[in-house]
């Protein structure tokens, strides 16, 4: 085993920054890249009821609130959204967030008595936002996958809600998925293979709440803050 000053030890957050860096540096230095992933706040996002204050505030009575919570930009494929609530209309599309995309999505959704927005709420309310969704989205657009790990996949998981995600395959986000077994991922920027996985998800409910419930099991041994901090302690012990 090569040795090395445990200050010379380069962190990315997942395989594929991984296997980018690991390219474009010497073999020496490529021996010194180890991945540990983001933690996540477990302690504050716990699972909660779905019949939250803010589903009341945004969905009403609605038996299914399919959610998008983060940001509102170009690179999250969020028309998808938008079919999706054309496609499935006794369903709630909320959307929460702000940013760059909010303008034309709302656009977009103009019509659409099912799609819902809201505003980025204070961090105190983080876990009640979580828990209002039923399911819901990680989207990316197409080649993003490899160089991106969006952090709601984790917040999201320890709410113990299930995820539908839309992004590259054989990246970091859909192998996450397969290790909780906690969702499901389909190629990114296919409407129809994203409305039919949410589709199914949402016609097996008891389904939707096992795969909850793996998620938050799953963060609880990898990405909660006692996980990780093992993960550097051990890499710095070395």
């Amino acid at each position: 085993r090569t040795s090395y000053r445990a200050s010379d030890a380069v962190v990315v957050l997942s395989q594929d920054l991984q296997r980018n860096l690991e390219a474009k540096v010497s073999p020496k230095v490529a021996q010194r890249v180890h991945v540990i992933a983001n933690f996540v706040d477990s302690e504050n996002i716990v699972p909660r009821s779905t019949s939250t204050a803010y589903r009341k505030e945004h969905a009403g009575n609605a038996d299914t609130v399919v959610m998008y919570a983060g940001n509102v930009g170009f690179s999250q494929s969020l028309e998808l959204l938008i079919e999706t609530a054309r496609a499935i209309p006794n369903v709630v599309v909320l959307i929460n967030g702000e940013g760059a995309a909010r303008k034309s999505l709302e656009i977009a959704a103009q019509g659409l008595v099912n799609v819902k927005f809201g505003d980025y709420q204070d961090v105190s309310r983080l876990s009640e936002v979580l828990a209002t969704g039923d399911l819901h989205v990680v989207p990316l657009r197409r080649g993003l996958g490899s160089v991106s790990v969006p952090s709601k996949t984790y917040s999201i998981l320890a709410a113990a809600r299930p995820i539908c995600a839309a992004i590259d395959l054989d990246t970091e986000v859909p192998r996450i998925l397969a290790a909780s077994n906690a969702g499901v991922c389909v190629e990114p920027d296919n409407s129809q293979a994203f409305v039919s996985a949410i589709s199914a998800l949402i016609a097996d409910r008891k389904t939707l709440e096992e795969m909850g419930l793996r998620g938050r099991k799953w963060v609880e041994g990898h990405a909660s803050p006692q996980s990780v901090a093992q993960r550097y302690e051990a890499l710095y012990t070395r």
